[in-house]
């Protein structure tokens, strides 16, 4: 039957197919007779709809061959490690062999329902276990908007058949805003004690030049020593021309020779096999710093320090210095490569505490004078 009431809804829901299409929704009706009607008029249009998809040459596309061919062609290219995992976790939701045309506002829903149940790991308690923590509700968003990629990139280049689009909008959940997180000087001073060199060395070079985690495993070919420069591929596949400052520059001059690839290394402490690439690593010898093994270290070290911060927050770092020592916007977003200052503005340009403190200051002695006078004039009315 094509025509149900859902226990915990008042109105009547249709659900019925024309060939391979898949057509659902609510009625927003309560009356049976009249949302059989409505059915009957869905269908008529539902049937205009699968024509024009043939007239057009349209083609059902899976969402895994989707996701397989948007990440070949596109995903691949783009400077985010975790958006192939992102792409897995979706069709393990919605199912490998589910067609995008059958991708409605229900599939969506219990989509990001299933996704904000998904936790991601976090520290290790006193004897070792691994804790967990919820995802965020940015990260369930970030999955939503990675699905209307893939939809909107089958349905505008592959010319695949898309019925009608859900409303991603709608599916949103709230983010909580988090504060712009900066290393203090102390803290670094701090890591710097607990941290092998080679590491606290990249730590360093992260903050001077403000690049993203992936960006930090650098190789040879993308450093210009003639020209001062260093040449990535940034977030959404833009490539990027970043100047050394001068020590930034003497970071990179001196590991010359330490591996014929990879610029950041670190010497093994003692002979294992990596749990990532499956690799043997000799005591002694020097390794590539990965992006996990980055995270890896930093997950021990800065919980020995003291230290409660995330690996991006040393590009807040960067972009708060920046912002205090020039006071220009302009400077943060070319350092820290925003495509537009309106993502640089949402997060430089709330006041620091040092802000507020200098404002504060600047208006006491103003404060001052009027309390004496107010003090000179109640004397005087005595």
């Amino acid at each position: 039957m094509s025509l149900y009431r859902p226990k915990r809804s008042p109105f009547w829901h249709y659900d019925f197919r024309i060939d391979r299409y898949r057509f659902s929704g609510s009625t927003k009706l309560r009356d049976a007779d009249d949302a059989a009607r409505f059915e009957e008029a869905r269908k008529v249009d539902a049937q205009i709809i699968v024509d024009r998809i043939r007239a057009a040459g349209a083609e059902p596309l899976t969402l895994k061959a989707a996701c397989d061919r948007w990440w070949n062609t596109h995903g691949a290219k783009l400077a985010d490690a975790k958006i192939k995992s992102a792409l897995d976790r979706l069709v393990e939701i919605i199912g490998a062999k589910t067609y995008l045309h059958d991708i409605n506002d229900d599939v969506v829903a219990r989509m990001v329902e299933e996704r904000a149940k998904d936790v991601r790991r976090d520290q290790v308690d006193e004897e070792g276990r691994q804790l967990y923590r919820p995802i965020t509700a940015t990260t369930v968003n970030r999955t939503l908007d990675l699905l209307r990629r893939v939809v909107r990139r089958a349905r505008d280049n592959w010319n695949a058949a898309i019925v009608r689009e859900p409303v991603w909008k709608k599916h949103r959940l709230k983010e909580t805003k988090r504060p712009v997180r900066e290393i203090t000087a102390a803290e670094e001073s701090t890591l710097d004690q607990v941290e092998d060199l080679d590491f606290a060395e990249l730590r360093r070079f992260a903050i001077i030049t403000g690049l993203r985690r992936a960006n930090l495993v650098l190789t040879w070919s993308q450093v210009d020593f003639e020209l001062a420069v260093i040449r990535v591929i940034a977030k959404g596949g833009v490539p990027r021309v970043l100047p050394l400052s001068t020590e930034a520059y003497a970071l990179l001059w001196k590991r010359r020779g330490q591996h014929a690839e990879f610029v950041f290394t670190f010497k093994a402490r003692r002979t294992r096999r990596c749990p990532h690439h499956g690799t043997l690593q000799i005591k002694g010898e020097r390794y590539p710093i990965t992006y996990y093994g980055l995270g890896s270290r930093k997950r021990v070290t800065w919980k020995a320090a003291g230290v409660d911060a995330r690996i991006h927050d040393l590009r807040h770092t960067t972009g708060m210095r920046t912002l205090r020592k020039t006071g220009n916007l302009r400077v943060v977003q070319r350092i820290l490569g925003h495509t537009d200052i309106a993502i640089t503005s949402k997060f430089y340009t709330d006041a620091t505490v040092e802000d507020m403190r200098a404002a504060m200051e600047a208006t006491a002695p103003r404060q001052g004078e009027q309390i004496e006078l107010k003090a000179i004039e109640h004397k005087s009315s005595k």
